[in-house]
């Protein structure tokens, strides 16, 4: 079970889907990643990739985002998003799509620009390295072209494992740890 931690939905507890890379961020690194954003949230649009059990999208609702798009390919992870919606009364908030994020990139660039980007891929993604990482990596990017001056993509990784190379390709981008995980944050400017 997870559990919104603050904001109109604070305290309600909601079901992890049954998918073997669903790792939601702990309630720690979830209170910092929107401590960091503070007053971002309010009325953002935001893009939750490789949304999982959607608990970063849900979280920004409950404190006041305006619209989420939740991106996720496995069927069981998005009913269960759809449920959690429906149990706090939110499906008008939350929209999902089912689709690889390599290939979503293209359909949201039509979509309204967004103020939040949550992408969250598998931990092998990185771990791995060599042509996987370095296309993983290369997707953060081409989703963060797309938020509006400002706006902040927000990247988890497993702990410091990004290089001072991917690092300079997104200047000032800033990280936290928390537990096992890495949280790399960057503004657009």
């Amino acid at each position: 079970m997870l559990r919104i931690t603050a904001g109109e939905y604070r305290g309600r507890k909601l079901k992890v889907p049954k998918v073997r890379a669903t790792r939601p961020l702990t309630e720690r690194a979830r209170e910092g990643v929107f401590n960091h954003l503070g007053k971002m949230v309010r009325e953002a649009q935001v893009w939750d990739i490789y949304a999982g059990s959607g608990i970063l999208g849900l979280e920004a609702i409950s404190r006041g985002a305006s619209q989420v798009i939740a991106v996720e390919k496995n069927k069981v992870a998005i009913d269960q998003i759809k449920l959690n919606t429906s149990i706090l009364g939110c499906e008008l908030a939350l929209r999902t799509i089912k689709i690889d994020a390599n290939r979503a990139v293209e359909i949201l660039a039509k979509e309204v620009p967004p103020h939040l980007i949550f992408f969250d891929p598998p931990y092998d993604d990185f771990r791995k390295g060599g042509p996987r990482r370095l296309k993983a990596w290369a997707l953060f990017k081409s989703y963060c072209d797309h938020l509006v001056p400002g706006g902040c993509g927000i990247v988890h990784t497993p702990k410091g494992l990004l290089n001072d190379n991917e690092l300079e390709q997104l200047p000032g981008i800033n990280r936290r740890d928390y537990g096992s995980a890495s949280l790399y944050w960057w503004h657009k400017r």
